[in-house]
């Protein structure tokens, strides 16, 4: 829709001006807000003069916030230049106009739909990754959603609701949006923002299949040119066309924080096993006795296998294997009743999972390669192949 024809709908967003003629007054009068999470952030926006109560006397931080009317907060509390009238059944227009000329909104989304109801968390986000990256506001720079939810997870503009969940198309509250917003200036005012783990933890396994490098220090160095982690090397068939499969995901646990989101995918930690090199499955120690470790549980599926003779069709689908560790045998795996390096782990016997454990304080001195193979049956080859390599992490 054409910014001419998004001003011809003054008559139908006329209603949402009533929630902005707020009253003068501050968080101390509101009575809806004393013992609120946003208490702070509200106040500091009443000081700023971009956002008030209502004539009652109330805040009321839990009511949903329209696109105009957050594009109205974020132009105000930005500075940016108004012109035109702000008054009457139009009055989002000049906000409107001055959003998409310092390119916070493109004009083709500004439409009916995104004006006249509550904003989504995605497009929340999407206005304060671009409020606050000069290169982002460029007009040939597009974004995707699980990049733009990435992006602000990682800069702080964003946290997650309960146990990181990102909502992405969540309502988004004027408590929510007065902190946004917050955020925004606080980033352009050159402050470092404190990280939800949880919120980019699921930002990441969105847009990368994979959490591993925010969760795990040993896999965070920087990915080698030509060998940096992509979804679309999760997918492999052979060159035979007989067999396909594909890794969903890659997910990261850490098993010393009994609050993780990912947690359940485990199922009863309490009997999953530690390989420790050893040749007899039942004695093996348990997964429960190395909390100060991380879990790596890798989610496959067999697309198809044409040919059960040469691929195995017991398995999960798609193996993924770590090099950088010392390779787990009898003798360094477990050293005086501690974890030494990276190993499988499993349920009742050996490869019945596909996942790990890695201590949180094992180094790999040569960085990290992560391969991914077929299940193959020899002497067919598992085709075996490096698909992300990082150069050693600098421990903080």
């Amino acid at each position: 829709m054409t910014m001419k024809k998004v001003f011809i709908m003054g008559a139908a967003l006329s209603v949402v001006m009533s929630s902005l003629a707020f009253a003068d007054g501050n968080t101390s009068s509101f009575p809806d807000m004393r013992d609120h999470w946003a208490k702070t952030a509200v106040e500091t926006a009443v000081k700023h003069k971009y956002v008030d109560g209502y004539s009652d006397g109330s805040f009321r931080p839990e009511n949903y916030v329209t696109g105009a009317e957050f594009i109205k907060m974020v132009v105000t509390a930005s500075g940016l230049m108004v012109e035109g009238s702000t008054e009457g059944s139009q009055w989002y227009v000049p906000y409107v106009k001055a959003a998409v000329a310092k390119g916070f909104v493109r004009e083709d989304t500004v439409n009916d739909k995104f004006l006249k109801n509550p904003i989504s968390r995605l497009e929340m986000a999407k206005i304060a990754v671009r409020a606050t990256d000069p290169m982002l506001q460029q007009p040939q720079v597009s974004l995707n959603d699980q990049g733009v939810m990435y992006t602000a997870t990682s800069k702080g503009l964003v946290q997650g609701l309960s146990g990181g969940d990102l909502a992405p198309e969540g309502s988004t509250t004027r408590a929510q949006s007065v902190t946004i917003i917050e955020r925004i200036l606080s980033t352009n005012a050159g402050e470092k923002l404190p990280i939800d783990k949880y919120a980019i933890g699921q930002a990441e396994l969105q847009l990368k299949r994979t959490n591993m490098f925010s969760m795990i220090p040993s896999f965070s160095g920087e990915q080698i040119a030509g060998h940096s982690w992509s979804p679309e090397k999760l997918v492999v068939e052979t060159p035979d066309h007989n067999y396909k499969g594909e890794i969903d995901q890659v997910v990261a646990i850490d098993l010393e924080d009994s609050n993780d989101p990912n947690r359940y995918m485990l199922g009863d930690i309490n009997s999953l096993r530690v390989y420790d090199g050893g040749d007899f499955a039942k004695k093996m120690p348990y997964v429960k006795d190395f909390p100060k470790s991380y879990v790596i549980l890798v989610k496959s599926h067999t697309v198809f296998n044409n040919d059960t003779s040469s691929y195995s069709s017991k398995m999960y689908g798609l193996g993924m294997s770590f090099t950088g560790f010392k390779m787990p045998n009898s003798q360094n795996t477990i050293i005086n009743g501690e974890l030494r390096t990276l190993t499988w782990i499993f349920k009742e016997k050996f490869g019945d999972m596909g996942a790990y454990i890695v201590p949180k304080d094992v180094a790999a001195p040569m960085g990290v390669d992560i391969q991914v193979y077929v299940p193959a049956i020899p002497p067919v080859s598992d085709m075996t192949h490096t698909i992300t390599s990082t150069q050693r992490a600098v421990q903080q």
